[in-house]
């Protein structure tokens, strides 16, 4: 019986040592002809990318070994007798680049590429072109400076060495950037640098490159477009969404079916099918995550019962911050994760080409982020937008005990600090703290929310009083009141003057554009005096605080005098 291939990524290993493999072959074909001479593979990890790449390096390698006796591509004699073992290949994975702290990655970055560097040029005998043997000898004693041109000097080597264009394929590229992006609260340049050094080092590869033949590079995501790829016109994305390579990276129906049946588990698919089935990749339903149906048959063959074997090992495999992060980032999530909880339709904005810097200014990103990573299938309704649904059991077991519970502490945590900073100014008369938290809260929780332009106003004015009705106990709460020329649209004052001297009376107004929502706020400042919406308030014995809040569609601006 052949052994299960738990974690083994390398194709050599997997022909040789007797593992069960998902004949993926025909991939090396298919990525080849894939328009752009630069191509990036996006998908969720643990979905075979490495083993892939890995697969593609040994096929078209002129060192390659020959290990696809009895395989798929093999019935391609066409296109074996052109390409099989016809160029020199660069493999690099940056999967191991997760360090904390920018000094740190730059280290093992810089590590990486020398070793790589090291490896290809012992196995050059002699190098024609006299700079590149300087490079050569600076590389095998560690005094390189030029890390970022590494893969363009090895291009060029091997060209000169082979007499043949390069096959370049880097693995995981966006490790790195993606650490940078989740440990930037410990080191503030963190991101910047790895981004700036990534950007010179694939531009140095990628652009205009006459020694090469193609590139495919594979991640999660998407980042960072408008830097790491700068300047690169020639990208070729085929993300989740896109209708090519869909059933390369994961396993089909029939595939998973085979593989149980051959371990003499094919009662079992059912059960199978609701925990780790039921992805979407470009259009194409039905993708199983590989890393989990591996480790599950793994359970059973070790003597547990189905129930007991079934458990999220995929989402275990590595860290979530990134996605934790993003999700505590929008407390008034929750609501629209209960429905996905609850097997509703959630239509929601996505944008296939968002990076990770994006992500930060644009709060429905998360949505990008979570499909991208494999956390929520999204299907295309509209230009815009995707409807999103919870893949499996699997990922379910995520967000009931990991992400509903961290963002019921996110929530209760952000509504005490901001009933905190309302009390502090009705105390103190100073609001400067509780109209920005007032403006992010109303901005993370109505980005979600369909606002339609005629009941906009009275939406924003629902949804502040229901949240200041909460823990405001000893605070009188009032909408619609007069005062002087007109009514008091919302109004907070403590009603007894022991605990605080202040009242809070905000106006909300709709402004006519996104880029005049600032003025739209002080307008409704200049209503609160002009109208003398503070008379009642100041009759009372309090000094009262106007606030304005502004908003057009799902922007929001508040501005305290």
């Amino acid at each position: 019986m052949k052994r299960l291939p738990i974690g083994v990524s390398n194709f050599e290993d997997m022909i040789s040592g007797n593992y069960y493999y998902v004949d993926k072959t025909p991939l090396v074909k298919d990525a080849y002809e894939l328009s752009g001479k630069i191509k990036l593979i996006t998908r969720p990890r643990r979905f075979g990318k490495t083993l892939n790449m890995d697969t593609i390096k040994e096929f078209y390698s002129i060192d390659g070994r020959d290990l696809f006796d009895g395989l798929k591509i093999i019935s391609e004699k066409e296109f074996i007798k052109e390409y099989y073992h016809q160029y020199p290949v660069i493999f690099v994975s940056f999967k191991d680049i997760k360090k904390t702290k920018w000094k740190d990655a730059k280290i093992s970055t810089e590590k990486l590429l020398e070793d790589l560097a090291m490896n290809i040029f012992l196995d050059m005998k002699d190098i024609s072109d006299e700079k590149l043997n300087v490079l050569k000898q600076k590389y095998l004693e560690g005094k390189i400076e030029t890390h970022d041109r590494t893969l363009r000097i090895l291009t060029e080597a091997l060209y000169k060495y082979y007499g043949k264009r390069v096959i370049l394929l880097i693995d995981e590229y966006d490790v790195p950037i993606e650490a940078a992006y989740t440990y930037q609260h410990r080191d503030p340049d963190y991101y910047e640098n790895m981004v700036a050094f990534m950007r010179d080092l694939l531009t140095a590869a990628l652009k205009d490159n006459p020694y090469l033949e193609f590139a495919i590079l594979t991640g999660v995501y998407r980042v960072a477009k408008e830097s790491i790829f700068s300047g690169l016109n020639n990208v070729a994305a085929y993300t989740i969404f896109s209708p090519y390579m869909q059933t390369y990276f994961g396993f089909t129906e029939d595939e998973v079916y085979e593989m149980l049946k051959y371990y003499n588990l094919e009662s079992d698919i059912n059960a199978v099918r609701d925990w780790y089935n039921g992805y979407v990749f470009g259009g194409v339903e039905g993708i199983y995550n590989p890393w989990s149906v591996i480790y599950y048959i793994h359970e059973r063959l070790g003597g547990l019962s189905i129930e007991s074997a079934l458990q999220p090992y995929w989402i275990n495999t590595s860290s979530n911050d990134i996605i934790i992060k993003q999700i505590e980032n929008n407390p008034f999530l929750k609501e629209d994760l209960d429905k996905l909880l609850s097997r509703q339709d959630l239509i929601v904005p996505i944008d296939p080409f968002l990076s990770l810097r994006e992500i930060d200014e644009n709060p429905s990103g998360v949505w990008t982020l979570l499909a991208s990573a494999g956390y929520l299938n999204a299907v295309q309704v509209s230009r815009k937008e995707y409807s999103v649904s919870i893949p499996n059991k699997e990922v379910e077991e995520f967000y009931k005990d990991s992400v509903m519970l961290s963002l019921e502490r996110i929530t209760k945590v952000a509504m005490y600090d901001l009933i905190r900073a309302l009390r502090e100014a009705v105390m103190k008369g100073n609001a400067e703290k509780f109209s920005k938290l007032l403006e992010r809260y109303l901005s993370s929780s109505l980005s979600y929310f369909d606002i339609g332009y005629d009941d906009a106003e009275r939406v924003y004015k629902a949804f502040v009083l229901g949240m200041l009705s909460l823990g405001t106990n000893g605070y009188a709460v009032e909408t619609e009141v007069e005062s002087g020329y007109g009514r008091v649209d919302i109004a907070i004052y403590p009603k007894d003057k022991r605990y605080g001297e202040y009242a809070i009376v905000m106006e909300l107004k709709r402004a006519g554009s996104k880029d005049n929502i600032e003025e739209a706020a002080k307008e409704a400042i200049n209503q609160i005096k002009e109208k003398g919406y503070k008379e009642k308030y100041e009759n009372l014995g309090y000094k009262v605080i106007p606030i304005g809040i502004a908003f057009f569609g799902k922007k929001v601006f508040v501005r305290k005098k």
